[in-house]
This record gives structure tokens, sequence and C-alpha cells, in this order.
């Protein structure tokens, strides 16, 4: 189906204004010589027909399914599913459409949610709520989302699992935008000249509702409760829409607000670093105290940890949308979205460090002798005759206070003749998320002489992490055992983002009959795009600290913060009454004791004064300025339709960061006590800036083929290209040099290998990455056989360049030069131009390939039942990775996974519907964990996550015709995500979370 795109906003430039000035003049032209044709013109010639893309005519064959789409008077499950197939089927690109029951009513209660049941369309969660969306074996950072066909910002703070966690992202976080202000999803798996690139895996459009496509005075009121497992709490949500338009339906408003309170608990455990490389934990195994013969040596986990995340989440969301036809052939509209999404959380931790990986406390281990690795510890600290004090387990948290802000404001103009139609649009869309406060709290079991534990212990099995505790720590530590300030895990580091976008686009479409061209579209795109990522820090000053002396000296430093100023409180004061309880998934555990978030902040409210200090540093800038033309045909020739076109992208991009680095020439005292910061660390910044820019020609052709009324033939090549992260084109390169006198200090340790850790060393972004690019090959079978009941095959290869892998390398830098002189008196220079080791960054891959096989049916029974399923088959290559023409190994495509399996089954009558949903994603390819790298052999692991699989059941009654009862069951399976390193290394535990079975009730009144 053709259809035309809502685009961009102008510059203030002299291009812009005299384009705009000359398409007004030529459309105030052709506007009055229609007025003159319209009036010889028969009744029966329907300008409209033509012109509305939405509209375009279809082959004589269509006819009846069109015809079938306007006889289906049903609402609810099944009108929905007629329509999507319908959509579908008329399609000259490879298209997936969704469209809500009803107005205001979307499948599902978050449309990610609803995106799942796509066939090769795969989401990530935060909190139990669908976030991001991927295609097709790519990541979504490759999916390129739009509202009414233009990008919208988001910005992604640092709650928990957030997909855009402290960085902006390409990727739209879905937890941001309201369900019920959404009419209809499209999901294009192959591409088209009019759509914009950067969706390598797919482009989807989010359409919202229009006045004009409403009744009058008709809209909907929502008002609902959710409940979850995890937080035993009951909640309210609410949403509304309302639409008028006037008699002669010309002019018409509509108002959207929706208000979701919601808290959200999400429970994990995990191995916070699997280390293979510099550095790497190894242990003999023991047992009863004693190590075991054998000298065989097992991999260990450095550190890991249990975590429950309670999160306040509150979302709104307006929409402002006018219409208004000015005549027949022009109408003029505006849209304004604005969605805000608070996040309020505090985190509590117990961590098992590996610093207790000794004869002192560690007694008895368990191993899997074909990984290498240990898979069980017990810990005493009376194990070496007398109470030794480890500080292990830690107790640890944090508190968080933060917002995410999304804007956006369109205008458009449309003209439509019998000979050609024009549409304008402009519009600018912002974002900006993150903390406005934040800080953390650490406590050591041991202090005052005692530990609060006095064995602990952990194992994996079971794809778990069950962990043990003494049952006397909590009581120890009320008492005033244990629990001792760990200042140095203090930190109150905190990273914002914004982003903003100002866009123009100017389209004209030419209705023609060149043989089998119909239409001929052309336009033109500018896109100018903004990204500020900088970070800021919490501190806590005594009230009678002078800040504007100290602002005028240089900055308030962390060193005057209460953590440094002998202000942490005890344990004691801010410690829960009880053991976090109520853990129905994701943690095994007999107790954990946890910080009290509220008598903690009263603390420090009662005692302190709150000072947030902006940091010029640790900041990156990054802009893009994007030009786009494109020309695309739009053909029909018997049974034969689809497009052909070419894109033209020229891309200027600037990129500034605030590089850090520092020196490292000392760490003990001649006494083995640690040195004062200035007695052993130099730091510095230097700003980096890059310009460079790149152009591509994208062709692209789609072809469908109705070999009847029932069966379409379709296939599609297109090239296209996506931008690297952001994050991975401007992260800040953290870069530190190591003195051989520093190296000396840490020669003691037994636990840690001995690698030569002298020199430099670091991570940090690769400014020279390249865009994505792929062609893309798409062929399918699809067989509509009754009303809204049909099945397909398709098959799809995808053969990206370029894509972006993690990686270990020496990477030569210029750093300035210091002459340093340690407290052995040694002098050494370090800096100029010189080689970093093992630095840790970002490279292009190249010659990946991402192919398979769709299935898909759905089918409706005379006695109100049906179902709907699909079936993907995904399988990715092991791509190499070269930097400068060395192959530093292979990388499969991060996001893939092998198969997806949807199943849907629903019945309905008149007054009730019910739907039960079952969803299976098998293993996904995580990013490459850049710490485990096997020496020598060039070959480092990716994190998976494991097969998931959730069934939700969503039901509705009519009360009257005007008054709906819903209810919903989200995870009725209480399933939980489970996460482990290798491909092949299931027993490798890398994570496990539960985010909680949910409960909705609600009544829904439609006028």
């Amino acid at each position: 189906m053709a259809r035309k795109i809502d685009r961009a906003r102008p510059r203030n430039t002299p291009k812009s204004n005299l384009l705009c000035l000359g398409l007004l003049a030529v459309m105030a032209n052709a506007n009055a010589q229609d007025a003159a044709q319209n009036q010889e013109q028969l009744p029966e010639a329907d300008p409209k027909q033509k012109a509305d893309p939405e509209q375009k005519a279809e082959p004589e064959q269509k006819a009846e399914y069109d015809g079938q789409m306007e006889e289906v008077l049903v609402q609810g499950i099944r009108a929905s599913i007629v329509e999507s197939l319908t959509e579908k089927r008329n399609a000259n690109a490879v298209v997936d459409a969704i469209t809500a029951e009803d107005v205001g009513k979307f499948p599902d209660k978050n449309v990610a949610d609803s995106l799942q049941r796509v066939p090769g369309v795969v989401i990530a969660r935060d909190g139990g709520e669908g976030a991001t969306v991927s295609i097709r074996g790519l990541s979504s950072d490759l999916t390129f989302t739009q509202l009414n066909g233009n990008f919208v910002a988001s910005a992604g703070g640092e709650s928990p699992r957030s997909p855009n966690a402290g960085d902006p992202s390409r990727s739209f976080s879905y937890n941001l935008l309201p369900s019920s202000m959404i009419q209809k999803v499209e999901v294009f798996k192959s591409s088209e000249a009019r759509l914009d690139e950067g969706g390598i895996g797919g482009t989807i459009i989010l359409h919202s509702r229009k006045p004009l496509e409403m009744d009058a005075n008709s809209g909907i009121l929502n008002v609902e409760t959710t409940y979850a497992d995890v937080t035993e709490e009951y909640e309210p949500q609410y949403s509304g829409i309302y639409s008028w338009k006037n008699d002669a339906e010309s002019l018409g408003f509509l108002m959207g607000y929706t208000r979701q309170e919601r808290t959200n608990r999400t429970l994990r455990s995990e191995v916070e670093i699997w280390t293979r490389q510099n550095g790497a934990v190894f242990l003999d195994p023991r047992s009863d105290g004693q190590i075991d013969a054998g000298g065989v040596k097992y991999y260990a986990p450095q550190n890991l940890r249990q975590e429950v995340t309670q999160e306040q989440r509150n979302r709104e969301g307006i929409q402002a949308t006018g219409q208004w036809r000015i005549t027949d052939n022009i109408e003029l509209g505006l849209n304004y979205f604005r969605f805000s999404l608070t996040r309020d959380f505090t985190r509590n931790r117990i961590d098992f460090p590996e610093w207790v990986y000794s004869s002192n406390y560690l007694s008895d281990t368990t191993q899997n002798e074909e990984l290498g690795i240990i898979t069980g510890m017990d810990f005493s600290a009376g194990l070496s005759g007398e109470l030794a004090q480890s500080g292990s387990p830690w107790i640890r948290g944090e508190y968080n206070r933060e917002q995410s802000t999304s804007d956006t404001f369109d205008i458009y103009l449309n003209y439509e003749s019998n000979a050609f139609a024009v549409k304008i649009t402009a519009g600018h869309t912002e974002a900006e998320g993150g903390p406005s406060e934040k800080y953390q709290a650490s406590y050591y079991n041991e202090g005052g002489g005692d530990v609060a534990a006095k064995f602990w212990g952990w194992r994996f099995s079971d794809k778990a992490l069950t962990t043990y505790l003494d049952p006397d720590m909590l009581s120890n530590i009320r008492n005033g055992v244990g629990g001792g300030p760990d200042i140095g895990s203090t930190n109150s580091s905190f990273v914002n983002n914004a982003q903003e976008e100002d866009y123009f686009q100017a389209d004209i479409d030419f209705f023609v009959e060149w043989g089998p061209i119909q239409q001929l579209r052309t336009g033109y795109k500018f896109r100018d795009n903004n990204i500020n990522r900088n970070s800021s820090n919490t501190f806590w000053l005594a009230p009678d600290f002078d800040i504007a002396a100290a602002e005028a000296a240089g900055g308030v430093q962390r060193s005057a913060s209460y953590q440094n100023q002998g202000g942490m409180p005890e344990l004691t004061a801010v410690i829960a009454d009880n053991s976090i309880g109520n853990l129905p998934g994701g943690i095994n555990t007999n107790l954990f004791p946890a910080i009290d978030w509220d008598k903690y902040s009263s603390y420090l409210q009662n005692n302190f004064v709150r000072y947030t200090r902006n940091e010029e540093n640790f900041v990156y800038n990054i802009n893009e300025e994007i030009n786009a033309l494109y020309v695309q045909a739009d053909y029909e020739l018997d049974n034969i339709r689809g497009n052909v076109g070419l894109r033209y992208v020229d891309t200027a991009v600037s990129s500034k960061s605030s590089d850090f680095y520092a020196y490292n020439y000392d760490f003990l005292d001649q006494e083995g006590n640690i040195l004062p910061e200035e007695d052993r660390l130099i730091e510095g910044f230097q700003l980096v800036t890059q310009n460079k820019s790149y152009a591509y020609l994208l062709p692209s052709f789609n072809l469908a083929w109705d070999l009847s009324e029932e069966w379409v033939l379709r296939g599609a090549i297109s090239k296209t290209i996506a931008r690297p992260a952001y994050s991975a084109l401007g992260a800040v390169q953290n870069l530190r040099w190591n003195s051989q006198e520093y190296e000396n200090d840490f020669s003691g340790r037994s636990d840690f290998d001995q690698d030569d850790t002298i020199g430099w060393h670091g991570r940090g972004g690769n400014k020279d990455l390249k865009p994505f690019e792929s062609w893309q090959y798409d062929l399918s079978f699809e067989y509509y056989y009754g009303d809204g009941s049909g099945a397909g095959l398709a098959l799809f290869r995808k053969e990206v360049d370029n894509f972006v892998v993690d990686l270990i390398v020496d990477a030569e830098r210029s750093l300035p030069e210091r002459s340093i002189t340690g407290n052995n008196g040694e002098t050494e220079v370090a800096g100029g131009d010189v080689t970093v080791q093992n630095y840790i960054t970002t490279a292009n891959g190249t010659d990946a390939t991402s192919q398979g096989v769709e299935l898909y049916i759905q089918h409706f029974f005379d006695n109100g039942f049906g179902l709907s399923s699909n079936y993907t088959y995904n399988k990715t290559n092991q791509a190499a990775v070269f930097v400068d023409g060395v192959n530093f190994g292979s990388s499969p495509l991060v996001g893939s996974s092998d198969y997806q399996f949807n199943f849907s089954a629903f019945f309905e009558n008149e007054d009730f519907s019910v739907r039960a949903s079952y969803n299976l994603r098998g293993p996904t390819v995580g990013a490459l964990n850049s710490l485990w790298n096997l020496e020598g052999e060039n070959q480092a692991f990716n994190f998976y996550t494991d097969d998931y699989a959730q069934i939700d059941v969503n039901a509705s009654y009519s009360i009257s015709d005007s008054l709906i009862a819903t209810a919903a069951i989200i995870n009725l399976t209480k399933s939980e995500i489970y996460g482990y390193l290798g491909d092949n290394r299931e027993s490798q535990f890398s994570g496990t979370e539960y985010s909680g079975r949910r409960f909705y009730v609600g009544l829904t009144y439609n006028f």
C-alpha cells in the first residue's frame, strides 16, 4: 500500500524559504485550475482516490478484499486482526501491521508487548514492561521508530536495566509511550526510498488518532488498577481521549491524556565480573578448609551480587492534534506530544567480592571441570583459628531520583490535486533525562573488632544463584556488631543526557500514467540532530560550609561531602527493621539485610545541605546534519504492483569528548598504607574533536504479484544504512598509566594473575566508526483464504558490513607528557606518543549475515474462536572483526535470536472476549565480554540471554453498549530471565531476573 510519511521542520535558511514559497505558489495556481475543472468533472471522479496515498487504487482482483474490509462491522479482537491482515495484504512492501481493537484500546498495555507477536520481532523488558524492539536478529539501536512518520527523541536515565542507561540512544524507549494514544503500528521489514534511513533491522511507524477520522464529540475514559506479586500493592492508572469536529467535517481537535502510577520491583542475581584476562581470579579447589591435591586451578567470579530494586514510576502522556481542511484540496494540521516518565528508585544489594578468596576464609568449593570454573564457595570468618575481619559480604545500595521527558511538535500542510500532491512538514523533537539526585552507601561485614556474619556462601545450580548468610547477621547489626562504613564505595556521580532534532521535509507525488508507473514520488529531508551527555555529582555538605568561597576557589570537591568528613551514619541507625521478604523469583537466599532508604535520606536532609556539582569533564557532544533526497516510482501492471526507488543521504558528523587521563605513580607507603590521592596520582583532561562526513546511494525495489484473489508472491531488495550508537562514537576515553612502583605495590597479591600492568591502559569510544551497511533480500508467499484468515512463508537475508562490536586492542594515542618522581625517588617519563595496552573499545566487523524463515497463520472459526501463530528461525554467522587489516577474532550479530514462536487463541461474542498469548524467544546474543579474552587465542565470549517464554491473558465484558469491564494477567507463567556467558556454556551463570506477575482490572467508558 502506498503512503506518505510526515516529515520535518525547516531551518531558517534562504533555500528552505524559497522552496516553501515556490511550492505554495504552485499549489495556489493548481488549486485555482482545479476549482474550474471540478465544475465539469463527473461525480465519480474522486481526486482523493488518487491523491490520498492511504487509499491508493488497487488492482481489480483486490476490490473484493476492500469490500470485505468495509463489511466487517464487529469491533474487538477480530476486527483488529482482520484490519491488520488486510493492511499486510495490500502493502507494496514487506509490512506487518497492528491496529487498535477500538478507540483508545490497543491490544496490549504496552506497544512493544504487542509488537513481540509480529514475526521476527524480539523485545527487551525493563521492570517487566516492553522497552525496546529488535527485528530479524539485529539490535534495538538498528530498529528505527517514528511517530506519524518522524523521529521522536527519547532520553534514558540510570534506572534499573534502562535500555539507554546513562547514555542517549538511537533506540526509542517504548515504556515512555502510552499505548492508548496509538491507533495503528506499521512494521516495515523491507525498505522504500521514501522511508528515512536508519532501520537496518526494520522501521516502525506509530500512527496516532486524528479528529477528522473519528465521530464528533466521541472518545473514551478508562480507569484501571494494577497489582503485582513482587510489590503486593494496588495502583491506579487513567487515560482519556476526546475528539471534536464541526458539522462540515472540515475542522477538528483531539486531546488525549494518560497517567500511570506504578511500583516496579525487580529481583536479580548476577555475576558482576566474569574475568579471564589480565587480573583474572583463579583458585585451587578446597575441601574442609584444605587445598585439594592435583594442582588444577579454576577461574572464579570476581564479584557476585543479589539485588532488589524498588522503583516508583509515574508516567504521563499528552496529545493535542488539530486538523483543518481549508478547502477540498488543502489541509493544515499540527500535533503536539509530551511524554514524561518519573522513575525514582532505590536499590539494595548483597555483594560477595573476591578479596576473601584465601585460606583465612574459604573452606569449601565446587567446580565445573568442563568449563574450568568455580561454581560454589563456603566461607567462615573463624577458619584460621581466630576471628578474621573480611569485609565480605557487603551491604550496599543506591538512592536515585530521576525523570525523562520528551516533547515533539510538528506542523504540516497538504495539497492534493488530480495531477499531484504536496506535503510540507516541519517539526522539532527534544528529550532530556537522567537523575537529579543520586548517592550510594556501603557497609562492611566487619566493624568494631567483630563481624556480623560468622559464615556465608553461594552455589550455582539449576540456572540460579543460591546464597546463604549467618542467620544472626541482621540481629548482630542491630546490636552494633559489624557494619563498618565503606567510604570508598559511596560514589554519587550520575549521567544526564539530552537530545534534540529539527527537521524539515517537502514531498511531491505526481500521479502519472507512464505505462506501469502510476505514481512518482520525490522528496527532500533535512535533519539537524544534537546530542549531549554530561555528568554531575550529589554532595551533602555541612550546614556551615561556604559554598560560594569553594566555587570561587575552583569548585566544591568530593572531599567536602559528608562521608569524607566523618558524617556517614552508623549502619545500626539506617538498617531496615527486617530482612527483605517477598522474593517470589530471581533471588534465592535465607536472609537479605538492607538499608532503609527513608531513614538514610532523612538523616542526610536533617544534618547536611544537598549540593549538585555539574562536571565540566566526562562530557561528549555529537552533532549530525543529514540531507536526504529520494525519488520513487510506484508501478502497477495487471496483477503486479510495487515500487522502485533511490535515496541519496549525506551526513556530516561533529563529535567532541572530554577525555580523562591519570598517572598512577605510587600506591602504598613504606609501611604498606594507602597513600593520599594527591601523593600517588595525577589526573587531567583534554578535549578531543573530530569532524567527518559520508554519503550513500540507497536503492530499493519491492514487488507484489497477486497470483489470484487468494495468493500473493512478494519480493524485495534494498540497501540501507544505520549510524553507530552515540555511546560507541562519543564515549569519553579513560586512560591510565601505571608506574613500576605502582605495579610493585600489587606484586604480593596471590589471587590474581601477575601479568605485566606497567604502562598505559584504558577504554573509550571510537570516533572513526563507520555506519552499518546492509543489503537486504526478502521473498514471501502469502495465502489469504477467508475473512481475516491467512497464512504465509517468508525468507529473508541481511548482509551487514561495519557492524559494531566490543574489542580489546593495542591502540596508538598521543597524550600529555609528564616527568614523574615517585615516593621511592625514581623518576619516570609518561605520555607523548604511546601504545595503550589492551585498550577496550569498539570496532567495525565485516561480512555478517542474518538469514532465516518466517511462518505465520491466523484463522477464524464461525463459533467465535480464532487463533494466530507465527514462527521465525534466524541464523547469524560468526563474522570477522578487523582493525587496520588485522583480524582480531569473530562475533555474532548482537541482539540476534535463533528462533521465536508466538501463539494466540481467542474467543469473543457480542458481550465477552478473551485472549491468551504465548510468546517464546530463543537464546539472544548479548554484548561481547571484553574481560573474558583468552590470552593468545584472540577469543572472547558473548553474553547470552536464555530462551524465554511468557503467557499473557486479556479479557473484556460489555456491561452496556458504552461501558466495558476489562481484566488482564501479564506473565501468568511467572517467567524469569536467565543469562550466561558463551554460546555453549549455559552453566556459566551471568544473571537471573524476575519482575513479577501483574494483574489489571478496569472500566472503559466509550462515548
